[in-house]
């Protein structure tokens, strides 16, 4: 990566900054209130417009216009039985394959392999279903119908939505909250939850934390705090997909579980391997503390969290988890 620092880390300039990043905008204690509006006024100044312009189901395939003009598929599957229904907002994982997006959540042909290797081969949507919970599953930015070109046409699309204006980031964090009031306007639908796993999961809470009528949010496998994940050898030094985790004019003053946090008046699960090659035991231990102070001072409930023995997986047991604290908080 340089020449001037260890060959995973960052040069001595930009590793004295790392270390000396402040989070002017991160939780200190106080009130909560004031502390949130000011950190969601300057994420949502980041974003690119919220909404969705068009909207056309046909079968369960929803095709929408976000008011950015990008055109995203998707699928809602509903329980039987009279509604509304409780309803479960999906976001897919990264995993490195990007000819597929919502079928990595669904039982597809697709995304049989995927699904063997980081969920235990359990469909997502179908247990969120089995259990009478509606769901929405959509293409993230570049995968499936909206691929762009494997990890170079990834980091394309960033350097470009960059260029004019807007992030990768927050291109799919606005796309999120364009969904939820998409689904909070439809009479079919009670309560949302949200639910994600790895690049997922990072979706779910910030989806949480952007939009108050998310009831409850679960995420699997992706929140620790950025300093130990730019340390030589962690992910975010690699470039490529840290894209979709970096807001410009945002990274820098608040923290990962500061951006969390803005969710930590409602209930909030986590969970996170020991193993976890991309999400250090330590750091997401520590990250989750911040959060729980976080959340004492809002009023909310206590994070519901814990690490299971796997790595960056999302086995059946936890999905079964959060299956199960999303309908108590939702029905």
């Amino acid at each position: 990566m340089n020449t001037n620092g260890s060959p995973d880390g960052l040069p001595p300039f930009l590793e004295a900054r790392r270390a000396a990043l402040s989070y002017d905008l991160g939780w200190r204690g106080g009130n909560f209130a004031p502390w949130r509006d000011r950190l969601l006024g300057a994420w949502r100044a980041t974003l690119p417009p919220v909404g969705i312009v068009d909207a056309k189901e046909d079968g369960g395939v929803l095709r929408l216009t976000h008011a950015t003009g990008a055109k995203v598929r998707g699928i809602v599957t509903i329980p039987p039985g009279p509604g509304p229904h409780p309803v479960a907002l999906l976001f897919h994982e990264h995993g490195g394959t990007f000819d597929i997006g919502w079928e990595k959540l669904h039982d597809h042909p697709a995304s049989l392999d995927t699904r063997a290797a980081l969920y235990g081969g359990r469909p997502v949507a179908q247990a969120f279903h089995e259990c009478g919970i509606a769901t929405l599953t959509c293409d993230a930015p570049c995968f499936g119908a909206r691929q762009c070109g494997g990890y170079e046409g990834q980091q394309a699309f960033a350097a470009n939505a960059l260029a004019l204006g807007w992030s990768l980031a927050g291109i799919t964090a606005s796309e999120s909250v364009g969904l939820v009031n998409w689904l909070s306007a439809d009479p079919r639908f009670g309560r949302i939850g949200v639910f994600g796993f790895s690049m997922g999961g990072h979706a779910a809470w910030t989806a949480a934390a952007l939009s108050p009528m998310i009831r409850a949010a679960a995420s699997v496998g992706w929140l620790a705090c950025r300093s130990d994940l730019m340390a030589p050898g962690q992910p975010l030094l690699v470039g490529h997909s840290a894209w979709h985790f970096l807001l410009p004019g945002l990274s820098h003053r608040a923290d990962f579980p500061d951006l969390a946090g803005l969710a930590a008046d409602r209930p909030l699960f986590f969970r996170s391997g020991r193993n976890d090659r991309h999400m250090p035991e330590a750091s997401v231990a520590k990250a989750w503390a911040h959060l729980g102070a976080v959340a004492s001072a809002a009023g909310g409930p206590p994070p519901d969290t814990a690490f299971h023995e796997h790595g960056h997986t999302c086995p059946p047991e936890v999905i079964d988890a959060a299956v199960g604290f999303l309908v108590g908080h939702l029905a």
